[in-house]
């Protein structure tokens, strides 16, 4: 899917299915990925950017906007094929580089005992992190990338603002499967730091806001954003 003349997002049917969740493709002078989906999707990731006419090798960069599983199951066996520089905010980068391990929830555990083939899915292979950043960052890619920390999801969730495309990468601050709301609350570490996240990148001034899950909003990204947040306001989390 082409979003921008720049932006192309990779995704299953409503950013779910086989890729765990999107990956984002930004087409700058050179090419940075933003998220790898779940593990095994590398070679479904290079078909498609070769589709596009690209190479491997003109991958430089790869955004990642948060820890988990289903966004950088990938992310090792790219580094190795591309040898892209990985990015990451500093609060997740111990999970990334497997100084720490991927936490799970409870429910996820013992669904794991019945379903012995499931852990296997929430594995990932430690991959390191080259650069690191933080709130306020810009990235020179596509006019300026700027980072915003947006955390709750995880401590290192980061939210992508490209105001030359005028869109934002939400990572998985939001979701829209179907329609707009918040992500899995079991995967979510604190939830008031999330609704505070949200209401941050609300006030962007941006056309079109992506998601790791479901599909992009544009003309009804702003009263979709807007009406989600009287909701959380109106009522106790």
């Amino acid at each position: 899917m082409k979003l921008t003349p720049h932006v192309y997002q990779f995704s299953g049917i409503w950013g779910t299915g086989v890729w765990g969740a999107n990956v984002y493709l930004l087409a700058d002078r050179n090419l940075t990925l933003v998220d790898t989906g779940f593990k095994g999707r590398c070679r479904q990731i290079i078909r498609e950017v070769r589709r596009l006419g690209y190479s491997p090798s003109d991958i430089t960069n790869i955004i990642i906007t948060h820890h988990h599983a289903d966004h950088v199951g990938s992310l090792a066996a790219l580094k190795e094929m591309t040898q892209a520089k990985i990015l990451a905010h500093v609060a997740d980068a111990p999970y990334i580089d497997g100084r720490l391990p991927q936490p799970a929830p409870g429910w996820l555990k013992w669904l794991a005992k019945v379903l012995p083939s499931l852990p296997r899915l929430w594995e990932t292979r430690p991959a390191p992190v080259d650069i690191l950043v933080n709130d306020g960052d810009e990235l020179p890619i596509l006019g300026g990338i700027k980072i915003w920390h947006t955390p709750g999801h995880t401590p290192g969730s980061i939210s992508l603002f490209i105001p030359a495309e005028r869109l934002l990468i939400a990572g998985d601050v939001l979701a829209n499967r179907f329609r707009l709301g918040l992500p899995s609350k079991a995967f979510t570490v604190d939830l008031a730091q999330e609704i505070n996240s949200i209401k941050r990148i609300a006030s962007l001034d941006f056309d079109i806001i992506c998601f790791g899950h479901g599909s992009p909003l544009g003309r009804k990204a702003r009263p979709a954003m807007e009406n989600l947040i009287r909701k959380l306001e109106s009522k106790p989390q």
